[in-house]
């Protein structure tokens, strides 16, 4: 399994990377809310002096040789050097890495200036001490951008994804990640020219698919942090962002009406006949792919699907995808995800990393990301493929927005051993959505008994 996460070496480790977190950093001296800013951030001709003494940059990078991604960064590390004189040493460690190198970080065995980081590291690597805040590179002007600056050319729904509990930026985004439902337009013009809207016309669609005889809904049921996007999803319409994060932490918060709304709809699917014949027991890749080859008609996935499952898909085929449809009464938020890089609080050449960054954000770049990388852009300027325009343009247009998963990862024992088994035995039939709450309110208050 593919992840579309920096330093995630395979789909597999998703499960480890989403419960255990990716990688956040920054610049600061200390993780104290007292960090300083380098030298006059928003000045560039003090920063470029700063960081033409400084002279070097060491970027430790988890994406593999090769890979769209390292091309794209070490050419435009190559230009950097030419423009300023300031030497990058990229170090390119792949996606194994990922794996140790927060810890390597904080041990000090690693001293990178530049890491690449994302969205869902944020927390595990707070908990190590690794980051630092990158607030003040908001201010930093973008070279030859008419005086914009990051924080001009980067939209806040973005921003925000990269962003701490404390409100401290802690990487700057160049990649985009969401969840959304996908299906193949050039089988379901219907649905292209009017995507379902509420939970309402989703269920109808299905009812629709079923009753022509096939399979509405592929489902790789032996992945479990798919399996919970479900639950996830209808947590953020009824309970909206925050309710499936306050699981963990507030048993009082599994008494709260939108929690059994949540398992109720979660137990219609399954109850509905919507999934394929053994679904709990589907290994991955086998359910996208049988959507990729019009098997089934949908799939609830991250916004890497379409590129992974590409060459199972026919040659006409046309991914789209439309948001979690709405219920009643409830929220309307779009998953906001991204990828980044941070600089780790010991950085040796701060403000050269900081320069560098604002290179590295510049719009001939960040388009590469999705021309090359096939991935949605930081910058709503750059055009995703057309796969993801759908997605782009509801993380771009969004007035709410959640953290993937809602950050319940967070607390990676709790998501592990609490909420992904129930979540199984509620998706698969096994349980009732009533058992479902009354065994995670008692699970979460033994786990926090014994935290």
């Amino acid at each position: 399994m593919k992840v579309r996460t920096a330093r995630t070496p395979a789909r597999a480790g998703l499960a480890v990377a989403v419960a255990a977190v990716l990688l956040t950093s920054a610049c600061g001296n200390k993780l104290d809310g007292k960090s300083k800013p380098a030298a006059d951030a928003a000045g560039g001709e003090s920063l470029l002096a700063a960081a033409k003494a400084e002279g070097e940059v060491d970027y430790y990078e988890t994406w593999g040789e090769g890979e769209p991604q390292n091309k794209i960064f070490a050419a435009e590390a190559k230009d950097f050097t030419a423009k300023t004189g300031i030497k990058v040493n990229i170090k390119v460690l792949g996606r194994a890495a990922a794996k140790t190198l927060d810890t390597d970080i904080a041990s000090g065995a690693a001293t990178p200036d530049l890491m690449d980081s994302g969205t869902d590291h944020i927390a595990a690597d707070e908990a190590l001490k690794v980051p630092g805040y990158l607030d003040d590179v908001t201010k930093i002007p973008v070279p030859g951008e008419d005086g914009k600056t990051i924080g001009d050319v980067i939209p806040a729904n973005v921003l925000k994804s990269a962003t701490d509990k404390d409100g401290h930026l802690t990487f700057v985004p160049h990649t985009v990640i969401s969840t959304a439902i996908w299906y193949d337009a050039a089988r379901f013009p219907d649905v292209a020219a009017d995507p379902p809207k509420t939970w309402s016309d989703f269920t109808a669609l299905l009812d629709k698919e079923k009753a022509a005889g096939k399979t509405p809904i592929a489902q790789d049921g032996l992945v479990n942090f798919y399996n919970v996007y479900w639950f996830y999803w209808l947590m953020m319409r009824y309970g909206g962002p925050g309710s499936l994060e306050a699981l963990a932490t507030d048993p009082a918060a599994w008494d709260k009406p939108a929690t059994l709304q949540a398992a109720q709809a979660v137990a219609q699917l399954a109850k509905g006949g919507y999934f394929e014949n053994g679904y709990m027991g589907t290994k991955y890749p086998a359910a996208q792919n049988d959507w990729a080859q019009g098997k089934e008609a949908l799939n609830i996935n991250g916004t890497w699907l379409p590129s992974e499952t590409h060459p199972q898909a026919s040659a006409d085929a046309k991914p789209g995808s439309f948001q979690f449809p709405t219920v009643p009464g409830g929220h309307d938020s779009v998953e906001v995800g991204s990828l980044g890089w941070g600089l780790p609080a010991k950085a040796k050449h701060p403000n050269a990393a900081k320069l560098f960054l604002s290179y590295l954000v510049q719009k001939s770049v960040i388009a590469q990301i999705g021309t090359a990388a096939l991935n949605i852009p930081s910058r709503p300027d750059c055009p995703a493929p057309p796969e993801l325009l759908q997605a782009q343009q509801a993380v771009v247009n969004a007035t709410e927005t959640n953290a993937t998963y809602d950050g319940a990862t967070a607390n990676s024992k709790w998501w592990n051993d609490v909420l992904l088994p129930l979540d199984d035995g509620l998706l698969g039939g096994k349980i009732t959505p009533q058992d479902f709450v009354a065994q995670g309110k008692k699970k979460t208050q033994d786990a926090l008994a014994d935290s």
